[in-house]
């Protein structure tokens, strides 16, 4: 098969090349960047190039010199430039450059088949390895032609300002040939430190590794801004959490990987397009079946076959745990009596494999009557028993109401997650309102809670916090200042040096931090960074005088975060100070002010912030 690259701003053009090629048996990958495009052939060998005169970042001609000139390995890819009839002197003028012709637009279905033809039958052929892209779900397919080729699709990424057009071309295509799909959402979480350019190289490097972690049926684009979206046809729940796996493993041995974070989000995709359910193709229920007897395997394979069901043969526990590896059928029929390994023993490390959550439900089969084997399988989990010999109605019933009472469980904990995370949503809103509501009180430090929120959840993914831990500890930063609406805004916008009375009305807003928070005895540690963000490591703080170790951590993170965003923020007395002096005051008060720790981490900061981003602007 002919691998065809269509390149042009123009989606209308990447449809009609990609009408006209397929039916000719070609495999067509479509690209609206000449950037890209040049990115992809890096790694990427097709047979020739159908290259717009316009496109984005890089023109045409610009992109034929581009191609010229690239040092490259392999055979030279011969380029047909598209371009609108009419321009004078335009074959001549592509010729000289290296293309191999041109193709008048609007596209032709008869000229452009003619002429791919005729200059693909000019390029010396070289053996079928050489003419085979390196990984085959490097490609992006064009959507608009998913179902006219009737391929499969090998993966691809779009920018967004195609997503929504691209993504419902997927889902029509999965409807018509997968039976359920998930999304995974990748954000990737960037310092502010890092330069365009660094941006740009992470997100390059983080696709490839995204692109490394998929099978061929796996489709990727690029959705927006520091993200990539997946649709994965075909899947279980087990194996979403093996590719997120994948992904974060082989980001994080990259060189940006330690300092970035990967944030996924699962979702089941909505393959009905809008259609009654009747009209959908209903999915497809999916039973292993382990046992060393091959007539018991063909006789579940035929009465579970004829209720439609998938099903898949292993002769042996072993085989099992391998299989089960890459792999989630919805319910597992597990022999008791198997040579080497019998089913007891199988389904013990079978419940090591299986994540928490994702368990996959198992029925024991046993030609014994033992009471005392029933309760040793149900001690390990097993959801039934089926005697053999098989009768097919009990098999096929105990099967059927197995999987519908998993995917029950299943989906009850998947609403209980989602109505938890929109209740945290609907806290950290709640949270935001009331920070930018105190930090309203002061005209001179709008923002400042956020920001010290921000940095102290850096401070934190740097020292080794989980996500979870991070996000608290960016909650709690929001709030450090919450004290402040009970002191006077007389006191807190005075441009002047405070008297002693009024600065110790300032020194008040800790405790009374403290006594608002502790009224949500849901979230006990909010009150932590309210009460002893004023601490100093050398035990000369306020309220308390705590030393050390015995302020809490988070309090001691929270304070290098405040005492960097009052350096780095316009003040009524003065301006921002100038970066070296705010790094020399956190050098000098490590061990007094801050704990060491937690001030060489804002100094690693401070020091990869080379165009000092981080100040208020």
């Amino acid at each position: 098969m002919n691998w065809i690259v269509v390149a042009d701003s123009s989606i209308e053009a990447l449809q009609d090349a990609g009408h006209i090629l397929c039916k000719r048996k070609m495999r067509v990958t479509g690209f609206r960047s000449g950037q890209a495009l040049m990115e992809f052939l890096k790694d990427n060998q097709p047979d020739l190039i159908l290259l717009g005169s316009v496109l984005w970042e890089i023109g045409g001609f610009e992109a034929i010199s581009a191609l010229k000139n690239a040092r490259r390995t392999g055979k030279e890819i011969p380029v047909l430039l598209m371009a609108e009839q009419g321009e004078p002197d335009l074959e001549a003028r592509a010729r000289a450059m290296g293309a191999a012709g041109v193709v008048g637009k609007p596209l032709v279905a008869s000229e452009l088949t003619a002429r791919v033809l005729d200059i693909l039958a000019s390029v010396p052929q070289q053996g079928a390895e050489e003419n085979t892209p390196t990984r085959r779900n490097t490609l992006e397919e064009i959507a608009n032609t998913l179902e006219e080729c009737n391929e499969s699709t090998t993966g691809m990424w779009m920018g967004s300002e195609a997503f929504g057009n691209v993504y419902r071309h997927m889902l029509r295509y999965l409807e018509r040939y997968h039976g359920v799909a998930f999304q995974v959402l990748f954000t990737v979480e960037m310092s502010k430190s890092y330069d365009e350019r660094q941006r740009s190289e992470i997100m390059t490097q983080f696709r490839r590794k995204v692109q490394m972690s998929l099978r061929n049926s796996d489709m990727m684009m690029e959705s927006g801004e520091n993200q990539v979206f997946l649709l994965l046809p075909e899947v279980g729940e087990a194996e979403i959490g093996h590719v997120i796996s994948r992904v974060i493993d082989n980001w994080k041995r990259t060189e940006y990987g330690p300092n970035t974070d990967i944030i996924s989000e699962v979702r089941q995709a909505n393959l009905n397009n809008g259609k009654a359910q009747e009209d959908v193709k209903p999915r497809t229920d999916w039973v292993v079946v382990v046992d060393d007897d091959v007539a018991n395997l063909k006789m579940a394979g035929l009465i579970l076959s004829r209720q439609h069901m998938r099903v898949t043969a292993l002769k042996s526990g072993r085989a099992l745990l391998e299989y089960i590896r890459s792999n989630s059928p919805d319910l597992i029929l597990l022999d008791v009596r198997m040579p080497e390994m019998d089913g007891f023993e199988t389904m013990r490390l079978l419940k090591q494999e299986m994540a928490p959550g994702q368990e996959i439900p198992v029925i024991f089969l046993t030609a014994d009557d033992n009471a005392e084997s029933e309760m040793r399988g149900l001690n390990l989990g097993a959801m039934d028993f089926i005697k053999k010999p098989f009768v097919p109605d009990v098999l096929t019933v105990r099967v059927k109401h197995i999987i519908q009472l998993s995917r029950l469980q299943r989906n009850l904990a998947e609403e209980v997650e989602l109505k938890t995370q929109e209740n945290e949503n609907l806290s950290m809103r709640v949270v935001q309102t009331l920070a930018e509501t105190i930090d309203a009180k002061d005209t001179y430090t709008n923002g400042h809670s956020g920001r010290v929120a921000e940095y102290a959840r850096q401070i934190a993914r740097r020292f080794g916090y989980g996500r979870n831990r991070q996000n608290e500890i960016y909650m709690i930063g929001l709030l450090h200042d919450v004290g402040k609406i009970g002191v006077p805004d007389s006191v807190i916008n005075k441009p002047s040096r405070l008297t002693e009375e009024e600065y110790a009305q300032i020194k008040t807003h800790p405790v009374m931090g403290d006594k608002i928070l502790k009224k949500i005895p849901e979230r006990p540690k909010l009150a932590i960074g309210a009460r002893w963000h004023h601490e100093r490591y050398d035990g000369t703080g306020y309220p308390d005088g705590l030393v050390g170790e015995n302020i809490p951590e988070e309090a001691r993170i929270i304070a290098v975060a405040d005492a960097y965003d009052a350096m780095t923020s316009r003040r009524s007395y003065r301006n921002i100070l100038p970066q070296a002096a705010v790094r020399s005051e956190i050098e000098r008060g490590k061990g007094t002010q801050f704990d060491p720790v937690f001030a060489d981490i804002m100094l690693e900061i401070i020091d990869e912030d080379t165009e000092y981003k981080l100040k208020e602007n």
